[in-house]
């Protein structure tokens, strides 16, 4: 039995339109962003059932020959997230009811969440991503990149490509690369502060640092001195490093472990959480602007075939 998996889609508060539009309905290589990602995700053995959460009338035109079920989208990422989970559950879709019974027989259920504006996930990334989930151990597990890997998408002379940003750590520097496995009925108690500080996720605008630590003070059960000294590492080090300070941030990161982080947010949320990290890197190549938007169309292909070089290096 495959895993389901939920794209979360929709153009609510909280989500960035490009061009005015709906970042997963965007033509990159010939085809909507929207269709990329389905189509890929229905080459993967693991998968079972796709649920899309967008505008459905939009979403019809583009991928309603897929056989995948589109989801109306909410207000919010929290509620997209939320209604995508519950359409996965069949008595759910019967009766539009949550009840004891049905949360007691899910509450062990995990399935996959992507976003919708990620063309270059590939179906060795996500398979990889779950063959390293150990939902055993786990009731949440993040995806990240490092910032190795990301370099190949990087600017080169010449060449044009995307900076983008990450968090630094003692092992390294990382960015979550929108992939998440999660048991949505364990993460119930805590999910108002799961998708309130998601919300804040674009971390160079400094008005959303701020809006972060607010949450994490308004809404995090205790700990507050250790997630606001280790928020405010990870601020400083990539602080650091913008300013060319390499190795006064390197100093700096030192103090922040992936363990400390995993123990903090698993503490904070209540659940046993992970960051896993994937070795290709199509995951992490989101669109946030118009800028990036042209970057991606201009170098899909190229970095497509980068891709396909690093897979075929890796299956060697």
């Amino acid at each position: 039995m495959g895993i389901d998996a939920i794209i979360v889609a929709g153009d609510g508060r909280a989500a960035r339109r490009i061009f005015k539009k709906n970042k997963a309905l965007l033509d990159v290589g010939g085809r909507p962003i929207i269709r990329h990602i389905v189509e890929t995700l229905k080459a993967c053995r693991s998968i079972d059932n796709i649920i899309v959460v967008g505008p459905k009338e939009a979403f019809e035109e583009v991928i309603g020959d897929t056989g995948v079920h589109i989801v109306p989208q909410k207000r919010s990422l929290a509620e997209n997230g939320w209604e995508g989970f519950l359409q996965s559950l069949p008595e759910y879709r019967e009766t539009t009811e949550i009840t004891g019974s049905l949360i007691e027989k899910y509450f062990q259920k995990h399935v996959l969440f992507l976003s919708g504006d990620i063309p270059l996930i590939s179906v060795e990334e996500i398979e990889e991503f779950i063959a390293r989930c150990d939902m055993d151990r786990y009731d949440y597990v993040a995806g990240i990149t490092s910032e190795e890997i990301l370099k190949l998408f990087g600017p080169r002379r010449g060449r044009p490509g995307i900076k983008m940003a990450t968090f630094h750590t003692r092992e390294g520097n990382f960015r979550q690369n929108n992939l998440h496995m999660a048991r949505p009925f364990v993460l119930l108690n805590s999910i108002d502060l799961l998708l309130k500080v998601y919300e804040c996720r674009y971390q160079k605008e400094i008005l959303n640092i701020f809006r972060a630590i607010l949450e994490i003070v308004r809404l995090g059960p205790g700990k507050i001195g250790t997630t606001l000294v280790l928020y405010l590492l990870l601020q400083i080090s990539a602080g650091l490093t913008a300013l060319g300070l390499e190795g006064l941030s390197r100093i700096v990161r030192h103090f922040v472990s992936r363990h400390k982080l995993e123990q903090l947010i698993s503490d904070l949320l209540s659940v046993r959480f992970k960051l896993e990290e994937t070795t290709v890197g199509g995951a992490a190549l989101d669109v946030d602007n118009e800028k990036d938007f042209m970057v991606l169309s201009v170098m899909y292909r190229d970095w497509g075939n980068q891709i396909s070089q690093r897979i075929h290096y890796l299956s060697r």
